[in-house]
């Protein structure tokens, strides 16, 4: 698959360009990606068995603590997950990260041929929430973490960022009147519709 960065080396694009790449499984520890759960999880036993042992034993660990309170014996374990920030573009921010419904799409965004940082933490509100679109580091990877499946689009995500996206602006560039246009691709093949439409899922 041709990237974008030979693209621009090919036909020196001027504009601005998004391109989206949707996953369904990735390693958080190595960036890897597979086509389902069982072969995440095979992988990370076998590449990563600390990460993933080390979790179920702390919650093991968690469930069996215990407290003597007024003579009655009392579990330990977290409180649930629950809605408590204010919805942007219908997405929700809970309080806990959820993982019953997990994908991950990478957003690339060039102007003028340099690539525009996605920062980290878009989505996290330190101490409080999680919405459901979120990153958690600079690569561009968006992960869609919700209690249920959703359809969530690459415009619900801008919004969250709190930045413009459009075909006549994109963070910080008035597309009209610099006279730049736009360019989109979704999963390596152009997408001519609105860019705030592209649904952030796995790939079909």
């Amino acid at each position: 698959m041709t990237t974008v960065s030979e693209r621009f080396a090919k036909d020196n694009y001027a504009g601005a360009v998004l391109a989206v790449l949707r996953m369904r499984y990735r390693c958080r520890s190595c960036g890897a990606t597979f086509a389902s759960r069982e072969a995440l999880r095979a992988h990370i036993r076998s590449k990563h068995p600390v990460s993933y042992y080390a979790p179920r034993i702390g919650y093991v660990s968690a469930l069996v603590l215990v407290a003597l309170v007024g003579g009655y014996l009392v579990l330990a374990r977290e409180p649930p997950a629950q809605a408590v920030g204010a919805p942007i573009s219908g997405i929700e921010c809970w309080s806990m990260e959820q993982v019953a419904y997990h994908v991950h799409a990478k957003l690339e965004v060039y102007v003028r041929g340099e690539r525009r940082t996605v920062p980290a933490n878009i989505g996290i509100i330190p101490n409080r929430c999680m919405y459901w679109l979120h990153t958690h580091d600079a690569t561009g990877w968006i992960h869609v973490e919700a209690p249920r499946e959703i359809r969530p689009t690459l415009g619900q995500f801008f919004d969250i960022w709190g930045q413009p996206l459009s075909r006549e602006r994109v963070l910080d560039v008035d597309l009209v009147s610099s006279g730049l246009g736009m360019r989109v691709y979704v999963d390596g093949k152009p997408y001519d519709g609105d860019p705030r439409e592209i649904e952030l899922i796995d790939m079909r």
